[in-house]
């Protein structure tokens, strides 16, 4: 028997115990049908290497993910820290502004305790000599420049706002 004649498919098979059912009505079943009843391994999970892989994919990911939320939160941070020191430099400011202004340049500091310990705050009066030609010129004029320094620390650094007003009487 060569290669291109018919092969007889009446065999029987293992699986059923009975001959081929196409064999009587002139259909050639092939190989396909002998293959059809083979066990084969079932794969129920990943192989490592796919495993592998997949965490790799993963982690091109989160790594520049992890430091976009770690730079967020650190923006967040120096965010509030100033709005904090902003809004203390603003009420130190107003609480100079109810007081008698000083004639000579003067330096005064401190901190906020008990509610924020960690920052302090560092005013500084000066004349301009522009704001002292504006005294001569109007009688009982005081004038006064004043610059607040607000600090904080912030991580291993040093933060720090500094403003400045100009206060009349």
């Amino acid at each position: 028997m060569n290669d291109r004649e018919p092969k007889d498919h009446g065999a029987r098979f293992p699986a059923h115990g009975s001959r081929c059912p196409a064999r009587g009505v002139g259909i050639d079943p092939g190989p396909f049908i002998v293959h059809r009843f083979r066990l084969t391994a079932r794969r129920n999970g990943f192989t490592l290497l796919e495993v592998m892989a997949a965490m790799a994919i993963l982690a091109l990911f989160i790594v520049p993910l992890l430091g976009a939320v770690i730079s967020g939160i650190s923006s967040i941070e120096r965010t509030r820290n100033l709005q904090l020191g902003r809004q203390l430099a603003l009420n130190k400011l107003d609480e100079i502004g109810m007081e008698v202004i000083p004639e000579m340049e003067m330096e005064r500091s401190g901190d906020f305790a008990p509610e924020h310990p960690e920052i302090e705050w560092r005013i500084i009066f000066r004349k301009r000599p522009e704001l002292e030609l504006l005294e001569q010129n109007i009688s009982g004029l005081i004038t006064m420049e004043v610059e607040i320094t607000v600090s904080w620390p912030e991580g291993e650094e040093k933060r720090e706002l500094v403003l400045t007003s100009i206060f009349a009487r």
